[in-house]
């Protein structure tokens, strides 16, 4: 009865630590909420849509990673000052199942040349740093941006921003997203682009549809076409953040952007 008793012992201690250490292996799951001091023009641009962001990752080259947020500030501008939205989609409805099917492709387009122009005329007007993220401001005719806007602050969240999607205003168009990656460029540019072609879908759409007979069977073929010119969007409002869960760190980008 003594073995018995040291036995059963010995095997509660180790179920014990067993149990202890599923327990620190689930706790060890932590989402953590990271945010940094961003100057105001993060958070908000000048209205006179004269200012444009651009990003890079950080490097220790500093020319190149400049340039590179150069780059992209001046397809944003490009793209937002003029572009193209194409979303092209088409679906067969048939009685005959394997002759069904649908696609759909979406594409915003700006000018090569007016990106290339816009690159020439971009100034730096101020500059931080988001994690492992450069972050820009550019200015295409050298227009002075507000003391109050260089200086840093935390928010914590987008008081703005309550969901996806377009709010019609008197003068124009209100178009707030979300979007999020583990980079923080690529969220950013997704938020940008499906703006873009959620405006242009709102603005104009034509649809064209036919009936088709054949062989007793009823095949509907529809084509959805819409292309439609974006001119003078701009980013009104932005938000980022990212969070660091289990070691692997996303970012969050809440954009508004706004269009007459």
């Amino acid at each position: 009865m003594k073995k018995l008793g040291v036995f059963a012992l010995i095997v509660f201690i180790l179920t014990g630590c067993a149990q202890q250490k599923v327990q620190q292996q689930e706790t060890g799951f932590i989402q953590k909420f990271e945010q940094e001091p961003l100057p105001g023009w993060v958070y908000q641009l000048p209205p006179n849509g004269d200012f444009v962001i651009g990003m890079a990752s950080r490097s220790f080259y500093e020319d190149k990673m400049k340039d590179a947020a150069k780059q992209m500030a001046a397809v944003m501008h490009s793209r937002n000052k003029a572009s193209y939205a194409i979303s092209n989609s088409t679906s067969k409805m048939s009685e005959d199942c394997l002759q069904s099917g649908s696609a759909a492709f979406k594409l915003n387009v700006g000018s090569p040349q007016e990106t290339k122009q816009i690159y020439k005329n971009l100034q730096l007007a101020d500059e931080t740093f988001f994690h492992d993220f450069y972050i820009a401001l550019f200015t295409e005719n050298g227009a002075e941006l507000p003391e109050e806007l260089r200086e840093k602050r935390v928010e914590m969240t987008p008081s703005w921003y309550e969901k996806d999607g377009l709010i019609p205003m008197e003068n124009g168009i209100e178009y707030h997203i979300f979007a999020s990656s583990s980079n923080l460029i690529d969220a950013w540019c997704r938020a940008t682009e499906n703006a873009r072609l959620e405006i242009a879908e709102y603005r104009q759409k034509n649809v064209l549809g036919k009936v088709v007979n054949k062989d007793e069977n009823v095949t509907k073929d529809i084509a959805i076409e819409s292309r439609q010119k974006i001119t003078d969007l701009q980013i009104s409002r932005s938000f980022i953040t990212s969070e660091l869960h289990d070691n692997l760190r996303s970012y969050k980008v809440y954009l508004e952007m706004s269009t007459r």
